[in-house]
This record gives structure tokens, sequence and C-alpha cells, in this order.
């Protein structure tokens, strides 16, 4: 009975009190909401008899907008324009060569959806090939939306 009691109390001493800070959150209707999460507009509800909220690590800080310092190196206007002008550049050489890509992969897949002598439309061999090849086409065809969606990014 003793032995059985020792693991038990050494448990009860191990275990630590939980922490979790409440919120209480009122939206534009008047629903009220508690959860553990801050968002902005909540506030934070002490409880009589909870333990101290822990302090954060040094060093861990949660991640802010912070403005460059005013000693940082900028870059003029026509330095920048350059710059995104060759960005330009290579982004419509790239969505080029992904074109030419995907047009090569979708010959190469009306080649490969032919079925080989002996071969059947079930085989194995022919559903591999032929999945292989649509997801080649699949990919450069997502590659080309990807650098259209760079080239509307820029200014």
């Amino acid at each position: 009975m003793r032995t059985a009691a020792l693991p038990l109390l050494s448990c009860l001493f191990l275990v630590a009190p939980a922490h979790a800070e409440i919120y209480k959150f009122v939206d534009e209707n008047g629903h009220v909401t508690f959860t553990d999460v801050h968002r902005k507009g909540a506030k934070r509800i002490d409880l009589p008899g909870a333990p101290a909220p822990l302090a954060r690590p040094q060093g861990s800080r949660r991640a802010s907008y912070s403005p460059s310092p005013a000693n940082f190196p900028r870059i003029d206007a026509g330095t920048q324009k350059r710059r995104d002008d060759v960005r330009r550049r290579v982004l419509e050489d790239e969505i080029a060569g992904e074109r030419n890509s995907a047009d090569e992969a979708r010959r190469q897949l009306k080649l490969g959806e032919r079925l080989l002598p002996g071969e059947r439309a079930t085989d194995a061999s022919y559903l591999d090939r032929v999945k292989r090849l649509r997801a080649a086409v699949q990919q450069h065809e997502q590659n080309v939306s990807a650098i259209q969606r760079e080239l509307a990014n820029l200014k």
C-alpha cells in the first residue's frame, strides 16, 4: 500500500498549476466571448486566486512592425525603378520559358496517352505514365500562374 501511495504523492507534487490568461471580448452586436486568445478590444480578466502570469523568457518578443532607423540606407527612385525593370524582364523570361515547357508537356501528354502495341488502358504502366505526364503539365501551369501573380504584384 505504501509503495502505491509514493508514486501518487510524487505526481501530485510535480503537477504545476495550469495557467492561462482569460480575455473578455464584446462584439458590435453585444455578444460576449471569453477566450484565452487576445484580440483587439478584448479586456484581460483577473481571476481571484489564480496564479500570477508567467514572465516571458528574455528575447521572446512578439513580432511587430518597427520602422527603419533614420540612418538606414535608402535607395533613390531611379535605382529602384531599374531594379524593378530588371525583375520584370526576368519574370517575363521565366514565364515565356514556363509556357514553352507547358506546351511541350502537353505535347508529351498527347503522345503518352496513345496506347503502345499490346498495351491496354488499364495497365499499370500506362496509368503511371499518363499520371506522371499530367502531373508535369499541371506543375508547369501552376508555375505560369505563380509567375503571373508575381508580375501583377510589380509596381
